[in-house]
């Protein structure tokens, strides 16, 4: 059985704003400008509301006792659809837990909402939240907005941090189509959730320092076959 770290990356849903805010003919970039005066109108944030997400990378660190292992599906190979159903697949495999950062608040509702528009049938684990950890919630005790986010708290643990400050710069990578970046961006959040995670067992006695050193050793041997760029994030833990 494995654990999963999952991360997201998503765009504002273009396609809503241009069939049901009278905003079709209009540029990407304008419809995404129009989109964000008004969620400023209403909500008093610039940020999509849940069900304004489109999903454009998905990515999973995959950890068992025989593996570990990173698996990422880009808008670049797949359309939304066909992601989300590799992910339901993937987590109906053997995963027995899920570990996010911040995942209760923002991921899992945004695949659950988005998985409702194609009608998908949900894995198990997504629908149960007593088989998910996310460790923003957890290390804060519910308070997730009295503790600042992934790249402060990944860097005060160890890692080097995000590789760019806000997830605010995918828009500006997606239109300039670098998906294969945003693909690395995603899976440089699962790594330091994952690290986040392990000093987070650490804490609670469910490894030791040793295991802890051999899981970094594990993930250090993934990275450098997958994308030895990662390996900057690990190289202080």
């Amino acid at each position: 059985m494995s654990e999963i770290i999952i991360d997201i990356e998503t765009i504002p849903d273009l396609e809503y704003g241009r069939e049901h805010l009278n905003l079709d003919g209009l540029s990407d970039e304008d419809i995404i400008r129009a989109m964000t005066f008004r969620f400023l109108q209403k909500t008093g944030s610039e940020f999509p509301p849940l069900n304004m997400h489109k999903i454009i990378t998905i990515s999973l660190l995959m950890v068992s006792s025989e593996i570990t292992a990173i698996k990422t599906f880009s808008i670049k190979e797949q359309t939304e659809e066909e992601m989300l159903k590799s992910l339901h697949k993937e987590l109906n495999k053997d995963a027995s837990k899920l570990i996010s950062w911040n995942g209760l608040i923002f991921d899992i509702p945004v695949i659950l909402f988005r998985s409702m528009l194609y009608e998908l049938v949900s894995s198990d684990l997504l629908l149960s939240s007593s088989k998910h950890i996310d460790l923003k919630y957890e290390i804060s005790f519910g308070q997730t907005d009295k503790i600042q986010g992934l790249g402060t708290v990944s860097k005060q643990l160890g890692s080097s941090g995000k590789p760019i400050d806000s997830g605010k710069m995918v828009w500006d990578m997606y239109t300039d189509k670098a998906f294969s970046e945003i693909a690395e961006y995603c899976e440089s959040d699962v790594i330091n959730t994952y690290l986040i995670y392990l000093s987070y067992q650490l804490l609670k006695l469910k490894i030791n320092r040793g295991q802890k050193k051999k899981q970094l050793d594990n993930l250090h041997d993934c990275i450098q076959e997958r994308n030895p760029n990662h390996l900057a994030l690990i190289e202080k833990s």
